[in-house]
């Protein structure tokens, strides 16, 4: 039985409170978990998240990664440049986060180097989310296509937090499905075609280069 109909796509509460700062006014959350689930199904990360497992690094940066091409995919549909710093720290003695002799080791396995001198913990976080960031926007779209994927992201960035209530629903009960989003597909390509909405899509089809 295919992996998609076994796996249960789970990141924890913990981790997404981390990853996902709710820096725009939306909540990204269920975005996120989404796109775990997608790259789950393809093989290229696993169905949980475990804190405990030697990947565990890597697997964090990439959900960093994820929100971060969440918001700046919104600041370019905003038509904003979308030139972000990465908001999250996720440098600490405790998990969820990881050790900066894990990001170091993971930034070294990765040939990825701070652009300033001398290196900072601050400066390595920048750097590997942003070339994490897209790595992940080319292979979702690859996966899914650029309209799936454009689909997925505006829909995402029209969802608004609930403010007095920031506990995530559980994976269970959302749509996790590579197809969550294509029932808005038609409405969000092909109609209120603006300028920036028009060079977001061409921004995400031209794989976007972050690094």
């Amino acid at each position: 039985m295919p992996l998609a109909e076994t796996a249960e796509y789970s990141i924890s509460s913990e981790v997404l409170e981390l990853t996902c700062p709710n820096r725009f006014g939306y909540d990204n959350r269920h975005w996120v978990q989404w796109a775990w689930a997608v790259l789950a199904r393809a093989g290229d990360v696993p169905p949980t998240v475990g804190e405990d497992d030697a990947d565990y690094p890597r697997h964090l940066i990439t959900i960093i990664a994820l929100s971060h091409l969440s918001d700046v995919f919104g600041e370019v549909a905003a038509g904003v440049d979308g030139d972000l710093e990465v908001s999250v720290e996720p440098v600490g003695e405790f998990r969820p986060k990881i050790t900066v002799i894990e990001l170091a080791r993971y930034c070294e396995r990765e040939g990825i180097y701070a652009m300033e001198y001398p290196e900072t913990d601050w400066g390595l976080v920048q750097q590997a989310v942003r070339v994490r960031t897209g790595e992940i926007a080319r292979r979702l779209r690859e996966i899914l296509g650029v309209s799936r994927l454009f689909t997925a992201l505006m829909v995402a960035g029209e969802c608004a937090p609930d403010d007095e209530e920031r506990e995530p629903a559980p994976s269970s009960e959302l749509m996790l499905t590579d197809d969550a989003f294509d029932p808005a597909m038609d409405g969000v390509v092909n109609y209120d075609l603006t300028p920036d909405k028009q060079r977001a899509f061409e921004w995400l089809e031209g794989g976007p280069d972050l690094g």
